[in-house]
């Protein structure tokens, strides 16, 4: 009897603890693993450029052959449906690709970030510049509303964008960024292989 009434209880917990990266985050900090970017602070910091919507691959999901898709869910709650497009339909292992994520949840900007600076620490990432482009993707990125959608497009070159909600919002000059933010869903390494399996393989999500 004791064991039953406290499996509630623990699977509350688990639910709590994993779904806290997706959370309301009252702190206006975003870690870093070269330490801590105060976000009134970003000005500080030396930035690259923006990329201008015309030197960026047009939105291309509408025309391009879909690989695969992929529902991401932690425990009970759906986060975000993803999608995989290549001119071919085929992955290949690099651009040109955009992946698309419509989100099923309310997600501020500093949850995007924390969340990308996470999934980097967990695949070992080291790039000298990650700690600046952090901070340019929470000038880059909006805080997201259930129902929105955020495109990367990565081209082969490496260079890439982003567009939410149809409309290009910005990008992050150099060809390491994009492949190394695609890396997160895409590399062998990812910290979500059931989902990366699906998106390259043409499995559809569960729905």
């Amino acid at each position: 009897m004791r064991v039953a009434r406290c499996i509630p209880a623990l699977l509350w917990c688990l639910a709590v603890d994993a779904l806290a990266d997706y959370g309301s985050v009252s702190s206006s900090e975003i870690s870093t693993e070269s330490g801590l970017v105060l976000a009134a602070d970003v000005d500080v910091v030396t930035r690259a450029p923006l990329v201008p919507a015309e030197a960026s691959s047009p939105l291309s999901i509408d025309k391009w052959q879909r690989v695969g898709k992929a529902r991401l869910r932690v425990l009970f709650w759906d986060i975000y449906d993803s999608e995989l497009h290549t001119p071919s339909g085929e992955w290949q292992g690099q651009g040109p690709y955009q992946l698309s994520l419509h989100y099923l949840r309310d997600i501020t900007v500093n949850q995007l970030i924390e969340q990308t600076d996470k999934a980097w620490r967990e695949q070992g990432r080291n790039h000298p510049m990650q700690a600046e482009w952090l901070v340019r993707l929470a000038d880059i990125w909006p805080d997201i509303t259930e129902g929105d959608n955020l495109v990367l497009s990565v081209a082969a070159s490496g260079h890439s964008g982003f567009w939410f909600n149809g409309e290009f919002i910005g990008a992050i000059q150099g060809v390491d960024f994009g492949p190394l933010f695609g890396g997160i869903w895409l590399d062998p390494d990812t910290p979500q292989p059931a989902l990366r399996s699906q998106l390259i393989s043409g499995a559809s999500g569960s729905r």
